[in-house]
């Protein structure tokens, strides 16, 4: 995939092969579903006008994420960052209703209320933060490459990624029945988790796949239609 020649090089091409990849960092990245919509549109405008002037001095995936990073930086700013305390008081309560109308998707609509959940989880990091553990830990991106998007040393970026891992886990253990069993869940969505079996589904996967990331993990499972590659 990287050593297409820069004359081969389409829009459609490129949407084809990083297409979800580029959609999954804009939606975890901003909450607003629209606002990822729009952001992931501008990425591909941007790419598609710089397509011309791209000259493979860098990899074709690095170039993309370089753009990707840019414009989903701009866009988060206006996006909201929790506190772990404030995410803790949030989720707790009583069970929500399930919405009663025609037709309604009980597994469709507990799946998308947990992607969104877990979106809000990752905005208790800071902007940059969230976007180099998304990078690495949901996209799976070389420390080196991410290094060369945020044009920072590796080392500053393995302590980003380390500080954000730590404090995901930390609050994740405690609050999210789907990252741990045995935790003390409160989550008002905890009934419907259970209801549809969804937690098992993730012990399932933990247990074929042997320490697959739990964001990673929730991409397979709560967004099929934008399962990673």
């Amino acid at each position: 995939m990287e050593s297409v020649i820069n004359n081969n090089l389409t829009i459609e091409y490129i949407i084809e092969n990083y297409g979800k990849m580029v959609y999954s960092i804009c939606r975890r990245m901003i909450q607003n579903k629209d606002t990822a919509d729009d952001a992931a549109q501008e990425v591909w405008l941007e790419v598609n006008k710089s397509l011309k002037t791209f000259r493979g001095e860098s990899k074709i995936s690095t170039w993309i994420y370089t753009i990707t990073s840019r414009i989903v930086l701009k866009m988060a700013k206006e996006e909201h960052k929790y506190s772990t305390y404030f995410l803790s008081n949030y989720f707790h309560g009583e069970d929500i209703e399930i919405p009663d109308y025609e037709d309604f998707d009980k597994q469709l609509w507990v799946r998308e209320m947990c992607d969104k959940c877990l979106t809000g989880t990752l905005h208790c990091l800071d902007n940059e933060s969230r976007l180099a553990y998304i990078l690495r830990d949901i996209n799976m991106l070389p420390y080196s490459d991410i290094a060369a998007i945020f044009e920072k040393d590796e080392a500053s970026i393995r302590k980003m990624v380390s500080r954000s891992r730590n404090k995901l886990r930390n609050f994740l253990n405690d609050e999210c029945i789907l990252k741990n069993p045995d935790s003390k869940c409160k989550c008002r969505m905890s009934k419907w988790v259970k209801e549809i079996q969804l937690d098992e589904e993730y012990k399932k996967l933990r247990q074929t796949v042997n320490r697959i990331n739990f964001y990673r993990a929730s991409e397979i499972i709560l967004t099929k239609d934008y399962l990673l590659k």
